[in-house]
């Protein structure tokens, strides 16, 4: 069954600020929900609490996501919770005032956020004795990231994913319909992996690590990120430009050279076949960044950016 993605991101701030070479450590706050826009139709309120469960599996699905990619260390919640109390800051003031986290041991950059939607959509047709229907689950959240050692928030994100997880076709006597087993898990890893994606891949850019003989492409993030039939625009950095006030990166030249497309991921590695441009230009260290489509092989993704380019 096909799966349908609309997402919005909108960065307000460029990681490309991010300074420090070699893995970073990221540590993931709790995640909060605004209890308002949630719905738990399905879910057994009486076992527990929703919202709780869905702020703390979302959270352990974001932190999977970031370290499978393999381009960051994560620090345990545990872990983060003892230090906290050892410096005797509190999660909320984490939060509500970055200067607070001036000096957090360990840590590079804090992430956190809130769960603003998640719930059940429904829509179809009836004309007759023709019925269709298609069920989907819609989440939203707002997210930010954190320089521990500045207190400075880096990135500011509103991601929003629709994702089907059922159909339904009737008529007359005869009805055919098909359901994913866990539709709120599918679309907390949708949600998940696109977030780690905009996180880590601003870090660490998706490049061309080896050209093999055959002219296939090898390139430094594998399924996490990526799935065969992905489309990547290729293009080469030029000259930077920096704020000569406050040192920081504004953006760069950048030279489209082509398309590529995901033939095959790994646990760390992809590899592409390059679909339009010179082969001669596919060098390594080549950057590549996803292409947005509107409606690509029955996937729907919307992405939208505001601020600089990052």
């Amino acid at each position: 069954m096909n799966v349908r993605i609309a997402a919005m991101i909108v960065v307000l701030w460029p990681l490309v600020s991010w300074g420090q070479a070699g893995k970073p450590t990221v540590a993931i706050e709790q995640i909060a929900t605004a209890a308002q826009n949630i719905s738990c139709e399905g879910w057994d309120r009486s076992s527990y609490d929703c919202n709780a469960d869905l702020s703390e599996g979302f959270r352990v699905m974001l932190e999977t996501a970031i370290i499978k990619t393999g381009k960051m260390d994560v620090m345990e919640r545990r872990s983060l919770e003892l230090l906290l109390q050892e410096q005797g800051l509190g999660a909320t003031g984490l939060s509500d005032a970055g200067g607070d986290i001036g000096g957090l041991i360990g840590v590079d950059y804090l992430v956190y956020g809130t769960i603003t939607r998640f719930g059940q959509l429904q829509g179809g047709f009836s004309f007759g004795g023709i019925q269709s229907k298609e069920l989907s689950v819609s989440m939203g959240i707002d997210l930010k990231v954190t320089d521990v050692s500045t207190g400075l928030i880096l990135i500011a994100d509103e991601i929003a994913e629709t994702v089907q997880v059922g159909s339904s076709f009737s008529f007359g006597d005869v009805t055919q319909a098909q359901t994913r087993a866990d539709p709120f898990a599918e679309v907390q890893r949708v949600v998940s992996n696109h977030i780690a994606e905009a996180i880590v891949t601003t870090r660490i850019p998706v490049k061309v690590i080896a050209v093999q003989s055959n002219g296939t492409l090898v390139l430094n993030y594998g399924d996490v990120l990526f799935s065969p039939g992905d489309q990547l625009a290729a293009f080469v950095v030029g000259e930077t430009f920096v704020d000569p006030d406050t040192g920081e990166v504004l953006g760069a030249d950048e030279t489209p050279i082509g398309t590529v497309e995901i033939s095959s991921a790994e646990a760390r590695m992809s590899r592409a076949s390059i679909l339009d441009g010179d082969p001669s230009a596919f060098q390594v260290g080549v950057t590549l960044k996803r292409v947005v489509d509107e409606d690509d092989k029955g996937n729907k993704r919307k992405r939208n950016r505001s601020g600089r380019d990052w």
